[in-house]
């Protein structure tokens, strides 16, 4: 009795499809940043600066004060795609002494359709005079080009992905990576 080739190859394929499925399908991490709708953005005077640049008696307009401005954000990831993300970790974002990102938990994952929102608090001190303030303050930091944020997350077979992510003033790019990018 002969058995035809393919009675023995289906069930090898089958297994190796499934096993190529398992270690190459990649879950897809968007991220996105929108202001806080609670408390969008903003400055706050810290009175007259030490800077000035005429002599005294100076006008009101010229007169230069230490500015404190702010933007609030909410940084949201979600899982666009139907493989679960494990192990999101957040590996490069613009942070100073004084600006705050709220903490991601460790273990956290995202299956299909599911979202993380944290909060991410941009702070910017300058000295200008009031009417330089007004220019200056923005929906976007004016006082930065982009913000570029990559995170890397992993699928069931532990294969870390990664996802870079670039916000200016008039566009949001999503970039999805198979390696970590190399730093600029």
């Amino acid at each position: 009795m002969d058995f035809p080739a393919t009675t023995l190859a289906k069930p090898f394929i089958s297994k190796l499809i499934a096993l190529q499925s398992f270690f190459f399908s990649r879950p897809r991490l968007d991220l996105d940043l929108v202001n806080d709708p609670t408390n969008l953005f903003g400055q706050k005077s810290l009175g007259p600066s030490y800077k000035q640049n005429q002599p005294e008696p100076i006008a009101v307009p010229d007169v230069i004060y230490d500015f404190d401005f702010f933007w609030n954000y909410k940084l949201r990831i979600k899982n666009n795609s139907s493989k679960t993300a494990f192990g999101i970790k957040i590996e490069q974002i613009y942070l100073t002494g004084n600006d705050y990102l709220e903490k991601i938990d460790g273990l956290a994952s995202l299956k299909e359709n599911e979202l993380i929102e944290l909060d991410y608090k941009l702070r910017h001190r300058a000295s200008m005079t009031g009417n330089e303030a007004k220019q200056f303050l923005k929906k976007f930091p004016s006082h930065l080009d982009k913000i570029e944020i990559i995170i890397s997350y992993t699928n069931e077979a532990r294969r870390r992905f990664y996802t870079i992510f670039t916000a200016t003033t008039s566009e949001k790019i999503n970039e999805h990576l198979f390696r970590k990018p190399k730093k600029k």
